[in-house]
C-alpha cells in the first residue's frame, strides 16, 4: 500500500493500493482520483480546487522535498496541467529579465526528471513569463526558444542546470 496525502479537507491520509501496471509502484491515475473524490480528466471545479491546493503545497514545501515538485509539475496529464498553472501563479515575473526570472523560478524547486518532463515545466514557465511580461518578448513560443536557449548555453558552461548561475 501506498500512503498518499489526500487534498480533500485537512489533508487526512488515504491508502490506496499501488497500481501494478507493468511493475510501476505509482498509484494508478483513476484510483487517485477516487481518492479524492473528483475526476481530474475533466477540469471540473473539484478537480481546480484539489490542483490549488496541491500547488500552494508544493510551493509552500508543506510536506515536500525541493526535488518532488517537478515531478508533479512535469506530468503529462490534465491535473498535472491544472498543478503547474496554479503553481505558476504563485510567480510574479513582470518587469524581470528572463534570466531574473528563471533564477527566481529554480530558487523554489530542482528541476530534475526526464527530458519530455523537464520540457514541459519550462513550457509552463514559459507561458507564465509571457503573461506577466506580453511586451517584452512578442510571442510564447518567443519566450519558450529563449528559455531552452539559456538552459543550454548554462548546461554547455556548467555540465548541469548550474545553482550558482540560475540561482
Amino acid at each position: 500500500y501506498r500512503t498518499l496525502q489526500c487534498l480533500r479537507g485537512c489533508c487526512s491520509n488515504v491508502l490506496l493500493e499501488a497500481g501494478a501496471v507493468m511493475g510501476s509502484s505509482e498509484p494508478r491515475e483513476k484510483d487517485v482520483a477516487g481518492a479524492l473524490g473528483c475526476d481530474l480528466s475533466n477540469g471540473g471545479s473539484s478537480s481546480v480546487e484539489a490542483a490549488r491546493r496541491l500547488a500552494k503545497r508544493l510551493y509552500c514545501l508543506d510536506r515536500f522535498k525541493r526535488s518532488d515538485v517537478a515531478k508533479h509539475l512535469g506530468k503529462n496529464n490534465e491535473f498535472s496541467r491544472l498543478v503547474a498553472e496554479e503553481y505558476l501563479k504563485f510567480f510574479d515575473f513582470t518587469g524581470m529579465t528572463l534570466d531574473n526570472s528563471l533564477r527566481s523560478f529554480f530558487k523554489a524547486f530542482s528541476l530534475i526528471g526526464e527530458t519530455q518532463e523537464r520540457e514541459r515545466v519550462l513550457i509552463h514557465f514559459s507561458s507564465r513569463y509571457y503573461q506577466c511580461n506580453p511586451n517584452t518578448i512578442s510571442t510564447q513560443d518567443g519566450v519558450h526558444c529563449l528559455t531552452c536557449a539559456m538552459m543550454l548555453l548554462n548546461t554547455d558552461l556548467h555540465g548541469h542546470v548550474s545553482r550558482h548561475i540560475f540561482v
